[in-house]
């Protein structure tokens, strides 16, 4: 005799079939929303990665082909239409270099992150060819006698103290202006495969102050540099130099990050004849 199968038999198996079904549903579906969130996750880090690395590195080399005596239509192609353009004081520089009515500086702001300001003669030629960045995650790096066995690096954002040049003697503070603006670099001059020219490297005082809290460290800061400067004596040109060897020198030499790169066209006269005092764009230019 055929067992009687009850009348809630059928429905239960329903009902079970039914949940199995359920269940296989939600893990497909849970998977999927897995796969999906993986998926924007390495899109989102692909993104990251691309916009916080690979334009800074393109940025690096667009800096690093750019060199003093190209033409301003070689600096317009690669950074741009300059955003300041403006006849350079009559005062500088302070040597001859033929018609001063005609120097022109050219101020170029192709990122926020940095500034690059190039100083041309009457044929278009630059002179002076200058980074300035006040953002510390923005580093790029120039090299200095780049055919030598002691040739360097300067690299922006590090500290005076980390950058080693063959004349590790050298020390210039470029003295304030009427602004209060003022410079600590070193320099070093060199020839390259263009010829000889002048390098120089330190940290001004351009970049904008975002709070009464860092005015007040870097006026804490700055006062230990007069202090500095009170102890030496200025040369014919108004500039103090000092020895990088001295501890006190190198303990504010470490505190100070270099935020300005420079270099002179080959064969043209000192980094000083055309920044006297502020190497680099100045602070109405930095912000």
């Amino acid at each position: 005799m055929a067992d009687h199968e009850e009348p809630g038999d059928g429905l239960a198996r329903h009902v079970h079939a039914l949940s199995r079904r359920n269940l296989l549903i939600v893990i497909v579906f849970f998977l999927s929303n897995i796969v999906t969130a993986v998926s924007t996750l390495v899109t989102a880090v692909g993104v990251l990665r691309e916009s916080t690395t690979d334009w800074r590195d393109a940025e690096y080399r667009k800096l690093r082909s750019l060199r003093g005596g190209h033409t301003i239509e070689r600096f317009t192609q690669t950074l741009g239409q300059a955003t300041y353009r403006m006849e350079y004081p009559d005062y500088v520089p302070t040597v001859d270099v033929g018609d001063k009515s005609k120097l022109t500086r050219h101020v170029f702001r192709p990122r926020e992150e940095y500034r690059v300001e190039v100083l041309t003669d009457s044929k278009g030629s630059t002179l002076t060819y200058t980074v300035t960045s006040c953002h510390p995650d923005f580093r790029p790096w120039f090299e200095v006698d780049r055919n030598r066995r002691n040739g360097f690096r300067v690299t922006l954002g590090t500290s005076l103290a980390e950058v080693r040049p063959s004349n590790p003697s050298l020390y210039l503070w470029m003295t304030a202006t009427g602004a209060l603006q003022s410079t600590v670099s070193q320099r070093e001059e060199t020839g390259d495969e263009d010829g000889w020219r002048e390098y120089a490297w330190g940290s001004n005082d351009a970049c904008p102050l975002t709070s009464e809290e860092k005015r007040e460290r870097t006026d804490r800061f700055q006062s230990r540099w007069e202090a500095w400067r009170a102890r030496h004596r200025p040369d014919d040109t108004g500039q103090y130099t000092g020895d990088t060897s001295d501890p006190k020198t190198r303990s504010l030499m470490k505190r100070s990050v270099v935020n300005v790169y420079a270099e002179t066209a080959p064969q043209h006269p000192t980094m000083g004849s055309f920044y006297p005092a502020l190497l680099g764009v100045d602070r109405h230019h930095a912000d």
